[in-house]
Parts: structure tokens; C-alpha cells; sequence
């Protein structure tokens, strides 16, 4: 079976350094590269601009330093371009099928490279799919989900820009205020491409879904990609237990299911190796090539075939078919 994972973040690891082309050592805990993608059945990829104001390769002074910024994300949409040209990928434009070829959607993971709201149409002709306005620590345009804060002004306006030019909403790292903020004023369709829930884990961390914006995302004809993060699956990661497993992977896949009243808006949104190693991963989860384990889980929790195949790739190719 194919997959579509909803979160990776290929041209963040370069920029801090991985080779891409190079198979991952598993003794080096890391797992992700283009060998280590091809070995898999991953086929599509939502690949992240991934950038924020801290010092280092991704980093800038602060939101507010917006040619660095911009310069910042043009970088990361750089690496992709080449991956391109070099046959490695293809950026998918429109629609998100499953190709020999890895076909890469682009995720902004924060807008801060987006200057202003008309920008928005210039990325989106670049190969911009969906975005999130915010990383944890929070933009000019939303407060993140380690920061608070409301949408702003200037973020109203780019996700009035993202509706007309088509690109979807991704509510991944947003404030609980923030988030209330992108509901009332999005038109398109809200997406949690990395995210798990609040209620599972029993912690009150806005960085988790809670019930009621799970429901807002499905209402909205979204999808919520399950993230592979230990302490973001088991609620006693760091009490008791040091790794999550494929049970408490289900258990977040199935509250979801069970609020969105379907088996059809809950996908796979991984952050493989996203700034992590992967002794963060659950057990039997470590690689991409691992994920018949987690269809295996689902199977065994009464998903049937046509279920599994959109948690795998079915419910992400209808938001953006």
C-alpha cells in the first residue's frame, strides 16, 4: 500500500546539514533522506519551508525582519527546485497523486517568509499548497502554540490571501486563540497537518488538538495528519514509559475518527526526523518503511481495507484533488 505522509520536513534537514542522498545510519538515529523515502511506500510528501527567528541556518533576527525571512523560505523552496531538476521529486502544482517519482506538495511551516499578504500568489506559483501561519514561537501574522496570542491584523489578511489564491489552511502550531481567529475568518478548507489530540494525552499543551478544533477542521472538509512524536502520542511519555507505541498511536487516530463521525478525515502527518532523532519515534515506528506496522494497528482496531486506504493516502488526495 502507498502513502501520502502529511509532514516532512526534507528541506530543513539539508539546510541543517543532512545529505539527502545518503541512506540514514540507524546507529546515527536518523531515518529520513531520498534513499531511505525510496525503500518505503511513502509516494507523496507534503515538504516543509520550515523556518523561524532563531540563530541558525533557518533563522532570521525576528519575525519582523521580513526580506531575511522571505530570502530564508526562498532558500528552502531552492532545495526543492533542484531536487526537480536532478528527477529526485516532482512538485505537485495541483492536485496529489501517487507517481514513481516522489511527488512533493510544499508546506510552509510558518509565514513568516510570506512579507506580506500579496506575496501569497507568488508562492502559490511556486508550488505553495497549504500553509501554516505560525510555528511554535509565534509570527506577525498568529501567536504559536508555545507563545499565545491572537491572529493579527496582517494575518487576517494573508488568510483572506490563501483562500483566494487556493492555498489550504494548515492549523498545526497555532494558539487556541489564534486558531478561533483562522476559524472565523478562513473560507477554505482547515488542515492539522502534524497534530494529535489534547484529550487523548490529558495535558492542557496547545501544541494538541482539543475536541472541539478537531471538529471545527472536519467540519471545514479538513484532515488531521497524525504526528509520530513520543511525547506527542503516550500520556505517560517521561512518568513511565520512554517510547509510545502503535496502541497509543491508534488510540489518537481513533478519537479522531470517532469525533469527525468517519474513518475518512484522519491521515498520516509523520515529522519524521523533524529536528529529532529518532529514539523519539514509537517502537516498530523508526523508519518510513515501518508504516505497515501502524496499518497493521488500525486493521487490528477494525479499520477495514477501503479505511486504510484513506488513512494511508485517500483522505489527503481529497482535500487536494
Amino acid at each position: 500500500m502507498k502513502w501520502i505522509d502529511g509532514h516532512l520536513d526534507l528541506a530543513y534537514l539539508e539546510v541543517h546539514g543532512r545529505n539527502l542522498y545518503e541512506e540514514c545510519c540507524a546507529a546515527e538515529e536518523k531515518c529520513i533522506s531520498l534513499p531511505d523515502i525510496e525503500q518505503s511506500h511513502v509516494a507523496t510528501i507534503f515538504g516543509t519551508i520550515c523556518t523561524y527567528p532563531k540563530k541558525g541556518p533557518c533563522g532570521y533576527v525576528d519575525s519582523t525582519d521580513v526580506d531575511a525571512a522571505f530570502q530564508a523560505g526562498v532558500e528552502q523552496l531552492e532545495i526543492y527546485k533542484r531536487l526537480e531538476r536532478e528527477g529526485n521529486i516532482r512538485i505537485q502544482h495541483s492536485g496529489c497523486t501517487l507517481d514513481e517519482t516522489l511527488s512533493t506538495l510544499i508546506l510552509m511551516e510558518g509565514s513568516d517568509p510570506i512579507r506580506n499578504a500579496g506575496d501569497v500568489a507568488w508562492w502559490r506559483s511556486q508550488g505553495l499548497r497549504l500553509a501554516g501561519l505560525t510555528w511554535a514561537i509565534g509570527t506577525r501574522y498568529a501567536g504559536g502554540n508555545a507563545t499565545g496570542g491572537p491572529l493579527t491584523d496582517e494575518g487576517i489578511d494573508v488568510v483572506s490571501a490563501f483562500d483566494e489564491s487556493g492555498v489550504v489552511h494548515d492549523a498545526s502550531h497555532l494558539s487556541d486563540e489564534s486558531f478561533e481567529g483562522l476559524v472565523q475568518h478562513a473560507k477554505g478548507v482547515i488542515v492539522a497537518s502534524h497534530s494529535n489530540s489534547r484529550t487523548v494525552l490529558g495535558n492542557d499543551s496547545e501544541r494538541h488538538l482539543l475536541d472541539e478544533q478537531a471538529k471545527a477542521i472536519f467540519e471545514s472538509g479538513g484532515v488531521i495528519g497524525l504526528n509520530l512524536c513520543n511525547q506527542f502520542l503516550s500520556k505517560t511519555f517521561s512518568k513511565t514509559q520512554t517510547t509510545a507505541t502503535i496502541a497509543d498511536c491508534v488510540e489518537h487516530v481513533l478519537h479522531f475518527c470517532n469525533l469527525a463521525g468517519n474513518k475518512r478525515q484522519v491521515a498520516l502527518g509523520s515529522d519524521f526526523d523533524g529536528g529529532f532523532p529518532t529514539k523519539f519515534l514509537p517502537t516498530n515506528l523508526k523508519h518510513p518503511n515501518h508504516l505497515h506496522h501502524l496499518a497493521e494497528g488500525l486493521k487490528q482496531a477494525g479499520f477495514e481495507e477501503e479505511d486504510l486506504e484513506s488513512f494511508a493516502f485517500g483522505a489527503w488526495q481529497k482535500v487536494f484533488a
